[in-house]
């Protein structure tokens, strides 16, 4: 999309962040959360990703902040410090104007310390396992009603992409 700049987050933009994810948490099943995070969760989130040097984009239009990414850890054991678990959220009003490609193509480049990304994407989220399938993740393996929400089982996909051969 025209006009979008991807860039770090700022502190400042945690509550927009939040908003963006409580959006999914509230409406959709791809995030399985069942309740909205707070902004006190969010802010410590935030601090947690920059004291760890697990990054934070955001995508902003006209100076609104429409779409985020990060790096999170993948697991807690030391044997997977080389892979980082990729999200990636984009509003709403904003879907499906190349604004998820962007985010995940930068985050890629901010994310040289990694050998890996993974993706755990919920099966009914066709448009995140589009994104990540044009962004080079392959699927890797799906679990079969491995969570729930809404009184619903879904199933869950792994997609991963190597990024850095070291």
């Amino acid at each position: 999309m025209k006009n979008t700049i991807i860039r770090k987050a700022l502190k400042t933009d945690v509550p927009y962040i939040n908003d963006i994810l409580n959006y999914a948490i509230i409406n959709t099943n791809y995030n399985l959360n069942e309740k909205p995070r707070s902004l006190e969760k969010a802010y410590e989130w935030f601090d947690e990703h920059k004291n760890e040097d697990y990054p934070v984009l955001t995508a902003e239009v006209d100076g609104k902040i429409v779409g985020w990414a990060s790096l999170s850890h993948f697991r807690a054991y030391s044997g997977y410090d080389t892979t980082a678990e990729i999200s990636v959220y984009v509003s709403h009003n904003y879907r499906h104007k190349g604004i998820g490609t962007l985010l995940v193509t930068e985050l890629e480049r901010a994310a040289k310390r990694f050998h890996m990304l993974i993706a755990v994407i919920t099966d009914n989220n066709s448009a995140s396992l589009s994104l990540h399938s044009r962004c080079g993740f392959a699927p890797m393996c799906t679990f079969r009603e491995l969570a729930r929400k809404n009184n619903e089982y879904v199933d869950i996909t792994f997609m991963t992409k190597i990024i850095n051969k070291k």
